[in-house]
């Protein structure tokens, strides 16, 4: 109890930095205290979870931190065939960079769902996630919409090898009128001794439907992913992993204050599950 009582007074006392700071602050102390619940609860209970640290954020394909370090935390609830839960939260700066006096640096998602095991080594899911980006949002001089978004989720997995399609059940991200468009992504990963595991991603974002303030075709946004990473697992549940990654996108459709968040990326991330 009294470790809890110190992390929470060091969250408290870091606030006066700023509000960014103060949120990486916030999401390292959120994921300490998910950690020690997680280690007391335990896997046998269907609890795991994780932390993260990223020199730069890159969620399909685009910086979502604009080039800037950010924290993830995520505590999932999974015993196999069944239901299953996940909550995870990513520290963003794209909004408040693309959007004046915006101030929504947090990106948190919510899944739930159930899936099952077939074959050997294989598996599959359904489910439905919400993505919502809490904050505070300011008229803009052109039109904008939140980027909130609730997504229907099928998802196979044999091996190393996963498919997954995100359809959205509301507007994609922002995007007016883009209701049923989609990401849909292609996986692979392969261990290399005990230690090394080499990864490959491969990712489409399709959208639909129209501009109704300029009648122009959402789908001139669409865009294909890559990447390619390499980890290493250090022990204790530890591993660093250094990623690149790149899109074909337009880049004015991209660009943030200059930042091409669409374009080659390199960086590197560590993380701790548990």
């Amino acid at each position: 109890m009294n470790s809890v009582h110190a992390v929470l007074t060091r969250c408290a006392l870091v606030g006066e930095y700023g509000s960014k700071t103060f949120l990486l602050h916030a999401f390292l102390c959120m994921a300490c205290l998910l950690s020690r619940w997680a280690d007391a609860a335990g896997p046998s209970q269907g609890f795991t979870g994780n932390v993260q640290f990223m020199s730069n954020y890159v969620g399909r394909g685009l910086s979502q931190s604009v080039g800037q370090p950010s924290v993830e935390a995520e505590l999932d609830y999974d015993r196999g065939d069944g239901i299953y839960v996940g909550l995870s939260g990513y520290s963003i700066d794209i909004l408040d960079e693309l959007y004046p006096g915006d101030s929504a640096s947090l990106l948190m998602e919510g899944a739930v769902g159930y899936k099952r095991a077939f074959a050997q080594d294989a598996s599959w899911k359904l489910g439905i996630q919400r993505v919502q980006f809490p904050g505070r949002y300011v008229r803009q001089a052109q039109p904008m919409e939140e980027p909130n978004t609730t997504e229907l989720i099928v998802y196979v997995r044999w091996r190393g090898l996963s498919a997954k399609l995100d359809y959205a059940a509301t507007d994609y991200y922002g995007t007016f009128a883009s209701k049923g468009s989609c990401y849909a992504d292609l996986n692979a990963s392969q261990p290399m001794g005990e230690s090394w595991t080499f990864g490959a991603h491969l990712g489409r974002k399709m959208l639909v439907g129209r501009n109704p303030f300029d009648g122009l075709e959402n789908s001139r946004r669409d865009y294909t992913d890559y990447k390619l990473s390499v980890s290493y697992a250090l022990g204790a549940r530890i591993s660093l992993t250094l990623a690149h990654t790149w899109t074909n996108a337009v880049s004015a459709f991209y660009t943030v204050d200059g930042y091409d968040v669409s374009g080659h990326q390199t960086w590197f991330l560590i993380e701790k599950d548990w």
